[in-house]
């Protein structure tokens, strides 16, 4: 008799084991729908993995253009993403070589491709530029659409965050991403 109620004990025991490991699983399951990034891991991942460089022409005259300090805003708009960056520009020519930095805001929709796990900007909008020297900002006006031309195509073409598939943790996530949505301070990638 013991025996019996023993055994029935350890199979009430073990069905309530499995009946807690439902719940904490459906549990964690309903809680965990979306991943986000901050603001500055954004940064991160531009300073380390993007690469914003234009050398053009020859000895005597081309243009280098570089693209340092970026910085990251997320959701002052909806669903936007502002990027400030600083653009070290040098003008090569034989009558008055140029440099300035340009300081230089822009505003753009990200958008997830589940594809390649990756965000990319679309509908790129420059919002503001600034050069540094002042007395250069005439001379520099006329570089603005080279300018935002270029830094269109590599803010557009090259996506700005990407999730790490060799990470086991980020591979799950990519597995389940449908969509990103862009709030204050982060940006959210939504679960299935």
């Amino acid at each position: 008799m013991i025996s019996v109620f023993a055994r029935a004990k350890a199979q009430l025991k073990r069905l309530l084991a499995v009946v807690c490991a439902f719940i904490v699983s459906i549990t964690l399951t309903a809680c965990i729908s979306q991943y986000s990034v901050s603001e500055s891991e954004l940064e991160q991942y531009l300073d380390n993995e993007v690469k914003f460089e234009l050398n053009e022409g020859s000895g005597l005259f081309g243009i280098q253009m570089k693209l340092n300090d970026i910085q990251v805003r997320l959701g002052n708009k909806p669903n936007t993403m502002a990027v400030n960056a600083v653009t070290k520009v040098s003008l090569q020519n034989p009558l008055l070589p140029v440099s300035t930095s340009l300081s230089t805001e822009f505003e753009a929709q990200p958008w997830y491709d589940a594809s390649d796990h990756s965000v990319y900007l679309r509908n790129l909008q420059l919002v503001k530029v600034k050069s540094s020297p002042r007395e250069l900002g005439q001379a520099v006006e006329n570089l603005v659409p080279q300018l935002m031309t270029f830094l269109r195509y590599q803010l557009e073409q090259q996506p700005v965050y990407v999730l790490d598939t060799s990470d086991e943790n980020q591979a799950k996530i990519a597995e389940l991403v449908s969509e990103i949505k862009v709030l204050p301070g982060e940006m959210v990638f939504k679960f299935k």
